[in-house]
């Protein structure tokens, strides 16, 4: 197959959905697929690049609309080039980059990664004025990935004529293994870890307020960087003490994060919104254990990791009881991640393959099913491609 994959950021850009996007990327191009990212230009990256069997296009911006960002001439180059592939893999609902592949006329296959709202009220109102625009991808698209039921309810919600279109395939996790080339950071124990993007819906400083109650010389690390850092960097400051370390890393190379993964004693989410909890489920295939807020998308992960992951869902408005949970995870120690039902990303590249030739194939018997499993579907695709490798 011949697959674009169109995303506003990517590699070397850190990120949830990044990573996603990669992930998915070159584990086509393994499986034999030309795949080509269409994206928006970072920083100094090249406009052309071959990253792991993956080639990766870069876009300049026409518009740096810290919400919106809009590159003409990426919109421009999908539609003189759209006879190059045979199907588009579009992501993000809450940008414009994937409105280039609305009318193209390609099969189309689209992942919102969905929060439901903006994250702060001019953004919320900027959500509720893009909600028609948006929906135009929806009904352009020929299947809709949601990363989990949580997502896929908030979907059938918001957009209930396009419900049909829903079919779950979660995020996967892996590999495990800390690269030779790793650097090894000497960090005070305990470790707690967050991970993602620094805005004022992650909670990050709440975080911070129940860090602050735990025990002296541990240390707090985040990772990650966004337009909350500098409140965040101040309120840090505010509570600096000499025995408890606070520590803003930015955004870090992979190797450095498994490093990372593989020291901390608990990671950690306080986040309003989120459409799955990858950083949560990454720590656990590290042997971390998890302390999160108790959102939909994070009890759903704790449910399919299963009855004995080591997830605590506290409310991080109530900082003590949060700094309890911090406190009575890190004193039960790390767990192997042996036993826990967590996909790996091989499954869910060869899930979302089988759906490409479902939906090249124009056969979407099997994209619609009123099953509240979040693997039905993903069980019932994943048994396609299996049985599709077995014949070939």
């Amino acid at each position: 197959m011949k697959i674009a994959q169109i995303v506003a950021s990517y590699h070397p850009r850190v990120g949830g959905v990044e990573k996603h996007v990669r992930q998915l990327a070159e584990g086509c191009a393994d499986a034999g697929d030309e795949v080509t990212v269409v994206t928006h230009q970072v920083g100094s990256a090249p406009a052309v690049e071959d990253i792991d069997g993956v080639r990766v296009l870069r876009f300049p911006l026409t518009s740096s609309l810290h919400n919106y960002p809009l590159s003409l001439s990426l919109f421009r180059h999908l539609k003189a080039h759209k006879a190059d592939f045979d199907l588009v893999h579009v992501h993000s609902y809450h940008t414009l980059v994937g409105h280039s592949a609305v009318g193209s006329g390609l099969p189309f296959v689209f992942t919102p990664h969905y929060h439901g709202t903006g994250h702060t009220r001019f953004r919320a109102l900027l959500h509720r004025l893009y909600r028609s625009s948006g929906a135009r991808l929806f009904m352009a698209a020929d299947a809709v990935i949601c990363v989990s039921t949580a997502e896929r309810d908030l979907i059938a919600a918001d957009f209930p004529n396009h419900a049909g279109k829903l079919v779950t395939i979660p995020n996967g996790i892996g590999p495990t293994s800390v690269r030779p080339e790793s650097v090894s950071l000497a960090i005070q124990k305990p470790l707690i870890l967050t991970v993602g993007r620094l805005e004022r819906y992650k909670n990050v400083d709440l975080i911070i307020e129940a860090f602050c109650q735990l025990q002296p010389n541990s240390t707090l690390v985040i990772v990650g960087d966004g337009p909350d850092r500098a409140r965040l960097e101040r309120k840090a400051r505010a509570a600096a003490e000499p025995d408890r370390s606070i520590l803003f890393t930015g955004r870090v190379p992979e190797t450095m994060l498994s490093d990372l993964l593989s020291q901390a004693n608990v990671v950690v989410s306080a986040s309003d919104h989120e459409a799955f909890g990858l950083s949560l489920a990454e720590g656990l295939a590290y042997g971390t254990r998890a302390v999160a807020s108790p959102i939909p998308a994070h009890a759903e992960l704790a449910n399919t990791a299963g009855v004995n992951a080591p997830v605590a869902l506290v409310d991080p408005r109530d900082t003590g009881r949060f700094a309890d949970g911090l406190a009575a995870s890190i004193h039960a120690g790390r767990v192997p991640a042996e036993g826990l039902r967590l996909v790996p990303w091989t499954d869910v590249v060869r899930t979302t393959r089988a759906l490409y030739l479902q939906v090249l194939r124009q056969d979407h018997r099997g994209l619609e099913s009123s099953a509240p499993d979040t693997h039905t579907q993903f069980g019932r695709l994943r048994n396609t491609s299996e049985a599709q490798t077995e014949s070939a």
